[in-house]
């Protein structure tokens, strides 16, 4: 359970990281409001991006992974057509943001100790 909430603050940090750091990408709501896009987010990852994966293995394969990062533009355009306080102007707006986004749950995953299973 702690392991769902840290992701869910770490998707919200990085939705408030490229907000603030891409030209592009807006967020107009309050503070609940990134929570509930970081929460949509991840549940957005956790359910749908494997079954686009799945379908896309093919074109990931030929592009050696990068066509993953097409996928998780998809996957953030998709949380701002859900979530209406967060606004994508452009692609490419939303490539940096998913750059940003990523950096972010990466810094945080890294940080975080595992638990041994």
């Amino acid at each position: 359970m702690l392991r769902l909430i840290i992701h869910i603050l770490s998707n919200a940090i990085g939705i408030w990281a490229a907000a603030r750091l891409v030209h592009g990408i807006h967020f107009l709501g309050s503070w609940k409001w990134l929570i509930v896009a970081g929460a949509v987010l991840g549940f957005i990852n956790f359910f749908i991006k494997p079954v686009l994966k799945i379908i896309s293995l093919p074109l990931i394969w030929l592009t050696l992974g990068l066509f993953t990062i097409v996928i998780n533009i998809m996957m953030l355009v998709l949380v701002s057509k859900i979530v209406p306080h967060l606004v994508i102007d452009t692609w490419t707006a939303s490539f940096w943001a998913v750059i940003v986004i990523s950096f972010i749950n990466f810094i945080i995953s890294s940080l975080i100790k595992e638990e041994n299973a």
